[in-house]
């Protein structure tokens, strides 16, 4: 039981830290001046951050879900 609490609480964490990356990465991004060129690519290396912090989170709960056997 209190391994899956730790489990649930990686994988929440993991999921908050890319919410909160990605409100406070775009609201740096709109400060900036709007240039499709650096702009639009930007976006997309937001995503791709916001996806593989997630996905570490997701990894973390999966391992420390299944422990040491």
């Amino acid at each position: 039981m209190r391994r899956r609490a730790w489990a649930v609480a990686a994988g929440t964490a993991g999921v908050a830290l890319s919410l909160a990356f990605v409100r406070l990465s775009l609201a740096w991004s709109d400060s900036q001046p709007y240039d499709p060129e650096v702009t639009e690519p930007r976006y997309v290396a937001f995503i791709v951050i916001a996806l593989a912090i997630t996905a570490s989170g997701l990894v973390a709960a999966t391992l420390i879900w299944r422990g040491r056997r």
